[in-house]
């Protein structure tokens, strides 16, 4: 599981990457607008549509393991879970600003999404004799963009809550979660054995991948968008659709 280690590695540590872009704090400052619409896009496609992309195409591999209501009612709750953590971050009384609710949400979009990836990338080191990875530069630059985009996902509401420079890059740590998830395949797999540890790890997937929907939208509507429309123009729209063809060209690259 070497390879599965050095790769996971790489994967988590990524995001951490984006700290470099702390440098640009008062370009961002200066083009707000754009800069969240932007980043509404990468949101609306990682979690909305590729999300739910994700959930729908577990669907019928659930339900065929019970019945069609029980995998309904099995996604519901994970749709769930996502809109209550959501509605906890921004509405609930633990945190005061609006500018740090939207960085915990962020971070726990991110923490999220970085889960599903590990599960995602250590699924492919169980059960063959080869890993069914594929390692070419296009795919290896495709997959730095896109989690370094993540990363930019956390750090932009830090910067824009002016969080120092230590604190802010701590928060990007949440990334490294990726690590131990890209084991997990491999310990179902173990412990349940080949068929039952690969159909626990689809059900995991699909149920996070659910929750990290729900937990967009709210992130979407209630943070990016109301930030990027603040100000006076357009411009965050035609931002918001660059950002959102931008992402999808990166995952075409990528899966």
């Amino acid at each position: 599981m070497t390879d599965l280690a050095v790769l996971a590695a790489g994967f988590g540590a990524i995001p951490l990457t984006s700290i470099l872009l702390y440098s640009f704090r008062d370009w961002f400052d200066r083009h707000r607008d754009v800069v969240w619409g932007g980043l509404a896009g990468v949101v609306a496609f990682l979690g909305l549509s590729h999300a739910m992309a994700f959930v729908l195409e577990g669907k019928p591999f659930l339900a065929a393991g019970g019945s069609t209501a029980a995998a309904t009612v099995f996604l519901s709750v994970g749709l769930a879970l996502g809109a209550l953590v959501g509605w906890f971050l921004f509405e609930g009384p633990f945190i005061g600003m609006e500018s740090t609710r939207i960085i915990w949400a962020t971070a726990s979009f991110l923490a999220l999404h970085s889960v599903g990836d590990g599960l995602v990338l250590g699924r492919d080191f169980v059960g063959g004799a080869v890993p069914i990875v594929r390692i070419d530069p296009l795919a290896v630059a495709a997959t730095v963009v896109h989690r370094f985009v993540e990363g930019a996902l956390v750090l932009i509401p830090a910067i824009a809550a002016r969080w120092r420079l230590r604190p802010s890059f701590l928060l990007l740590f949440v990334s490294l979660v990726t690590i131990p998830a890209a084991f997990v395949p491999g310990l179902f797999a173990d412990s349940l054995g080949l068929a039952n540890g690969s159909s626990t790890t689809v059900a995991l997937s699909t149920f996070l991948a659910a929750s990290e929907a729900s937990l967009a939208l709210l992130l979407l509507m209630r943070g990016f968008l109301p930030m990027a429309g603040s100000d006076r123009g357009t411009r965050w729209i035609a931002a918001v659709v660059i950002g959102f063809v931008g992402i999808s060209v990166v995952h075409f690259l990528v899966e």
